[in-house]
């Protein structure tokens, strides 16, 4: 599978997409629970998130990652993050568990919640913290983290807490640090594998 190719279409779409969903959803407004739009919203002002990380950018996030911060390899455009792994994280989790969270809002509002601790804690704190540096600077995605997604989550948190139950609330945290730990140890294998093999090629 061409992933290069695959991301490039799904991440300029995102500038297209993103207005007509949520114009659609404004539309829909009247006819949708408070918290459930909420959640449906979520998916476009990711997708404005993504077109500022990959297509806006000067430099886009993946080789911002890999190339400038501790957590990349500072050597490969490709490591940790490749195009598979952009695809994966996007594609393959985001969009959906958005998606199905969205869907399950009225009998399992807490899963598409998890998505949101994803935003306010992971999200928020790389691209407002641990990218900026000893000297602050742009990171691909800071703007519309910043203005667009942090008050997003913080908006969606305060609604959550007039009707969440404590069973919600440790769901929807037991799913993000899953979901946080996946990718925690799978960009670590990438790294660990990167390096084995430079060790490996070196003798």
């Amino acid at each position: 599978m061409n992933y290069q190719k695959i991301n490039r279409f799904w991440q300029s779409a995102t500038l297209f997409l993103a207005p007509i969903l949520l114009v659609l959803l404004i539309w829909l407004r009247p006819s949708m629970a408070p918290y459930q739009w909420l959640l449906w919203l979520h998916l476009p002002l990711l997708m404005l998130h993504e077109a500022e990380e990959y297509v806006l950018a000067p430099m886009s996030f993946k080789e911002f990652f890999n190339l400038k911060t501790f957590a990349g390899s500072k050597t490969n455009p490709d490591y940790p993050l490749d195009e598979g792994y952009v695809f994966q994280v996007n594609l393959g989790l985001a969009w959906p568990v958005i998606i199905l969270g969205a869907l399950l809002a009225p009998v399992a509002p807490w899963l598409g919640f998890s998505m949101i601790w994803f935003e306010l804690i992971i999200n928020n704190i790389m691209h407002t913290i641990l990218f900026q540096g000893a000297k602050p600077t742009y990171n691909p995605g800071l703007i519309t983290n910043s203005v667009v997604l942090l008050p997003y989550g913080t908006w969606t948190l305060l609604t959550a807490m007039g009707f969440f139950t404590p069973l919600d609330w440790v769901l929807s945290i037991v799913v993000a640090a899953a979901i946080i730990a996946f990718f925690g140890a799978k960009t670590r294998g990438r790294l660990t594998r990167m390096h084995q093999a430079e060790a490996n090629a070196a003798h």
